[in-house]
């Protein structure tokens, strides 16, 4: 089977088309047991993305009609008996459930092994190398993660982690860029970066750095100017000393 959770929740097997569970509590739980595949998942923690703080007194019961009822999800998409998921899928556990999946089959873990590779790479001094497979991660993005599914706190933290990391592989795919003098051909991507993340201190000084690299000198002091008042205006407070001293950098010429 595959799995997707990073855009629409989605499960498929063999080709046969993407498929999601119908009610909306039983995606919540197939999707918390899927960010945290291949690990225990408490009933409690289940039990919290479900009903929060207020939990029915047959909560347990529920969930495991639930678990019972997704298992049954599962066997339909893959053509396998409901006893093997219960034994080899979806396994209960004392306390709790565990999801098992390969790493090529959910894209969050095949994500999450790109970026370790690319960040391994990038340690090891392969520029080049760190920066096709961070780009091969972000490209298992189909939108936001389980934008489908509702979220509760559980799964909401865990989206955000998640959101936080895409964040920081971006920022470090357009360092990468940078660095190998590519600034022409990061301008309209970061620009576009820049309108949805107005607060994004480090895209902003992403952006300024390849508009003055491609001699845009004027561009990228206005790019910090917008900065500048945004922050003062909606939160009171001025850019970073990094992004100032990146200005006062591209002022400098102007001074000799």
């Amino acid at each position: 089977m595959e799995f997707r959770v990073l855009g629409s929740l989605g499960i498929s097997s063999a080709g046969n088309g993407w498929h999601v569970p119908r009610a909306p509590k039983q995606q919540q739980t197939i999707s918390l047991l899927l960010l945290q595949a291949n690990r225990f998942v408490s009933t409690s923690s289940l039990s919290r993305e479900l009903w929060g703080d207020a939990q029915p007194k047959t909560s347990g019961a529920t969930l495991q009609a639930y678990i019972a009822q997704i298992r049954r999800f599962l066997a339909r998409v893959s053509g396998e008996p409901v006893s093997r998921i219960m034994n080899d899928v979806l396994v209960t556990e004392s306390g709790g459930y565990s999801l098992k999946v390969g790493i090529p089959e959910l894209d969050l873990t095949s994500f999450e092994e790109r970026v370790r590779e690319g960040r391994a790479a990038l340690g090891e001094g392969d520029a080049e190398a760190a920066g096709m497979l961070l780009n091969k991660a972000l490209e298992l993005f189909n939108g936001s993660v389980l934008e489908n599914v509702p979220h509760g706190s559980v799964i909401e933290a865990q989206a955000r982690r998640i959101e936080q990391l895409r964040l920081a592989v971006t920022e470090q795919c357009y360092e990468l860029n940078l660095r190998m003098g590519r600034h022409h051909e990061v301008i309209g991507a970061l620009s576009e970066i820049v309108e949805t993340n107005p607060f994004h201190e480090n895209f902003h000084a992403l952006l300024m750095r390849a508009l003055h690299q491609s001699g845009q000198r004027a561009e990228a002091l206005r790019i910090y100017h917008v900065l500048r008042c945004r922050l003062n205006e909606e939160l009171g407070l001025d850019p970073s000393p990094e992004v100032m001293a990146l200005r006062q950098s591209i002022l400098e010429p102007s001074a000799g």
